[in-house]
């Protein structure tokens, strides 16, 4: 595929492999905006011109993968056959994130199926970024995190900051290690706490959620939606006042 913002995440790709070891960069496992479709395919482009042109920007900020290295996770074509928990709730919170409003919250006790989720959320663009790029297992500690973002920080600051420009930025897990490092990625903008899950900068209208890992078994996809809800009620209000 040919267009300028492919050729940076790919040049971004090649410099932060580059930046480790011999022996580690067969485990490292790149990320970013996911392309649903052959990635030899000029049709790729769509999901750039999907990403930029989106309303909502929703960038899901992970740990690491599971197994998964020397992969990468933009050109995954089963992306929306994988059945794990892991990518079922981030489908199904992409389909409520994009129809949660001021005037509507989504409910996920309506008898969807995971299939029926997928052929609506396939229309949304989305990305997935994790901190860790060596590939790991099913648990990282946050000890382990806090170490490669202080090594890769200004890469990553790169990918999120520079290329992708997310507006809405899901953290997954952590016990707040993954909020803690959004917050330093935009370490310049102030973020008011709406609730205990949403924290917002309006000057750049950027939405940092504290979620829980997707895969996490007790996790409540309803209980995020309702608190983003809350925030667009919220924000509606202080605009109005604001108007005033």
């Amino acid at each position: 595929m040919n267009n300028e913002f492919t050729k940076r995440e790919d040049d971004l790709r090649d410099r932060w492999k580059a930046s480790y070891p011999t022996e580690k960069r067969e485990q490292f496992c790149f990320d970013g905006l996911i392309y649903y479709r052959d990635p030899n395919s000029n049709d790729d482009y769509e999901e750039v011109v999907k990403w930029e042109n989106a309303k909502r920007k929703v960038l899901f900020f992970m740990k690491d993968t599971n197994n998964n290295p020397g992969e990468d996770y933009r050109w995954w074509e089963e992306f929306y056959t994988i059945k794990s928990i892991f990518f079922r709730n981030i489908i199904k919170c992409l389909w409520a994130l994009n129809k949660v409003d001021v005037n509507y919250k989504p409910d996920f006790n309506n008898n969807k199926t995971i299939e029926e989720y997928t052929t609506e959320s396939i229309q949304y663009p989305m990305a997935i970024v994790n901190v860790k790029k060596i590939a790991g297992g099913p648990r990282v500690d946050n000890e382990s995190l806090s170490e490669s973002y202080n090594r890769d920080k200004d890469f990553i600051k790169e990918q999120i900051r520079d290329i992708l420009k997310p507006n809405i930025i899901v953290c997954g897990g952590g016990s707040g290690t993954i909020r803690d490092i959004a917050f330093n990625i935009y370490s310049e903008m102030e973020f008011v706490s709406y609730n205990e899950w949403c924290f917002y900068c309006k000057e750049n209208d950027v939405l940092i959620i504290d979620d829980y890992h997707p895969s996490y078994l007790s996790r409540n996809n309803q209980t995020m939606i309702n608190a983003v809800y809350e925030f667009y009620q919220n924000k509606n209000i202080l605009h109005i006042l604001g108007n005033n």
